[in-house]
């Protein structure tokens, strides 16, 4: 895959996970033929083969990252994934390929590798099995989660500089202002372990480790029970609640002094 090139972004605080991210992707991707680059804040002396450690600099914003990394970046197409998304299954090179001449074919500028939102899921894209419209009108169609993108629309999302949360939420405005073609993959093409909420472990990432050790050897906490629970409800209601009932709460929490990275995009 000449034509595009991978960035794993993250920063120095997230540097416990690099060894284990790197190992699943050497292990489960081992023949991805394409420029990788971990996009970090301070410089390290850490190594891996394949992959260039690329430093940004300390001061910077998440979106600065990306787009310093943009800058060295030669191919049409980008694969973007975060530090705390470890790849637990074997990619299939071929099926990461047939997305690549999708996108050039059908001029698509983002595919989404992971399912939800589905409520942004719309019509089949037709001649192709398992991959479907995003309606960008909505929160998070276009997201984070692992990806492709056509340059030229990711570099189009990074003009102001954004914590990761804020160019988040912000993604699916740019999408629509740039007019992007973008697509969900329903395939499994690219299957991650979501590791980290809130800087601690998910319970279902220390269980995965503690079943594969050497895998990571940091030390951070675990999330509590409670905490879980609790994010589960709100998603659950995220999805499934009527707008109308979800704006009325969503005001309540605001007025007991929760903040929602929505309410900043821009």
């Amino acid at each position: 895959m000449k034509n595009m090139t991978m960035l794993i972004l993250s920063c120095d605080k997230f540097s416990d996970l690099w060894d284990g991210h790197m190992k699943l992707l050497e292990q489960n991707w081992p023949d991805r033929d394409m420029t990788t680059y971990l996009v970090t804040d301070a410089p390290s002396e850490k190594q891996y083969p394949g992959v260039k450690i690329l430093p940004a600099g300390t001061e910077t914003e998440w979106s600065d990252r990306l787009a310093y990394a943009l800058q060295l970046v030669k191919t049409e197409y980008v694969f973007i994934t975060l530090d705390d998304y470890f790849l637990i299954h074997s990619v299939d090179d071929r099926k990461i390929a047939d997305l690549l001449t999708m996108m050039e074919r059908e001029k698509i500028d983002y595919v989404r590798l992971f399912p939800r939102p589905k409520k942004a899921t719309k019509e089949a894209l037709p001649g192709y099995a398992g991959i479907r419209r995003i309606d960008t009108s909505y929160n998070y169609s276009v997201n984070l989660y692992s990806g492709l993108w056509k340059k030229a629309f990711l570099e189009s999302t990074v003009k102001k500089p954004k914590n990761a949360w804020q160019f988040e939420v912000s993604l699916h405005l740019r999408a629509q202002e740039y007019g992007a073609k973008c697509v969900v993959s329903g395939r499994n093409e690219y299957a991650i372990l979501d590791v980290v909420r809130k800087g601690k472990l998910l319970h279902r990432s220390a269980a995965y480790f503690r079943k594969h050790p050497g895998i990571y050897e940091g030390n951070r906490e675990v999330n509590t029970w409670a905490f879980e629970i609790k994010l589960t409800m709100q998603q659950l209601a995220a999805r499934h609640l009527p707008t109308p009932i979800k704006n009325k709460v969503k005001a309540f929490m605001k007025k007991r002094g929760r903040h929602y990275y929505s309410d900043d995009a821009e």
